[in-house]
């Protein structure tokens, strides 16, 4: 299998080039691959390549599943970000070692992608605060968990609800809004569970709606966020194949990617479009 190692000298807040090397070391002699950086991936003709392997955070893993399904290419992740959601969500690590051995060994399965208003993504996509966050966290150039704390803080005084609201499979919601998320993947990142009942592979997207929490009220939903609690009274959750979004914001994010969108969103999932490795004792628990 011919592989392309995708990397991105500015994923997390330790990247190091000797990464690369780990990489090299862990694959057979006789393996056949190539590495770039991903400021060359957008001109690069991946004709060749069987499979992608996306080296850095969630944006690499974005950009690079944008790639694989249009193409119809094997995807596969070594991640190496500061949140890693749809890593952590498909049980990889960032053990060199072991993910190597899982792009070698492990399992191919057919996961659900989706879309906002035209835009890719394949885990989690959002407006309200969480956007803001990735709005804030990409200006500001800093990386890591105590990064985002700090943003996370700031912001939290500042922002108030707003009205937004939602079609689903032609039924309307109305309700105000801290904070949207629309998840294929589980989790936000650093195992922030948004949506613990996400399944990637059953046709549908979950939907999160949070309300603002009283300063009281968020070490119980960080709780309910990190520990996989049954239901927290600020966030009410829906399922559907297509939402039709009015009266958000303009503030989104992509898999965490910051990004711009008119008043009006339409959401879209694409069932099992993209092929991607994963462990042996992921693939026991998916749908195939």
């Amino acid at each position: 299998m011919n592989t392309l190692f995708v990397y991105n000298k500015k994923a997390g807040s330790k990247f190091n080039l000797a990464l690369i090397d780990e990489i090299k070391s862990n694959l057979p002699n006789n393996f056949q691959s190539e590495f770039i950086e991903i400021q060359n991936f957008s001109t690069f003709n991946s004709t060749g390549f069987n499979c992608l392997v996306a080296v850095g955070g969630d944006g690499t893993v974005s950009t690079v599943a944008k790639r694989a399904q249009t193409e119809g290419k094997i995807m596969a992740i070594l991640p190496q970000g500061s949140g890693d959601g749809l890593a952590r969500f498909l049980g990889l690590t960032k053990n060199i070692a072991k993910d190597v051995k899982t792009i070698l060994n492990g399992h191919k399965i057919q996961i659900d992608t989706a879309e906002v208003s035209g835009y890719f993504f394949v885990n989690v996509a959002g407006s309200g605060f969480e956007a803001q966050v990735a709005h804030a966290f990409d200006s500001a150039g800093i990386r890591g968990l105590m990064g985002y704390a700090k943003i996370i803080i700031k912001l939290y005084r500042e922002k108030h609800e707003k009205q937004i609201s939602l079609t689903l499979s032609n039924n309307q919601i109305k309700l105000p809004f801290f904070s949207l998320s629309i998840a294929n993947g589980n989790q936000w990142g650093n195992n922030f569970e948004i949506a613990s009942k996400a399944d990637i592979q059953d046709g549908l997207l979950d939907i999160a709606i949070m309300r603002k929490p009283k300063w009281y009220q968020i070490p119980n939903l960080i709780l309910f966020l990190r520990n996989r609690r049954k239901s927290n009274s600020l966030i009410s959750y829906y399922k559907a194949e297509r939402i039709d979004i009015e009266e958000s914001e303009d503030i989104w994010h992509i898999d965490g990617e910051p990004i711009l969108l008119k008043t009006k969103q339409t959401v879209h999932i694409h069932p099992k479009s993209l092929t991607i490795i994963v462990p042996h004792d992921k693939e026991k628990n998916a749908k195939t």
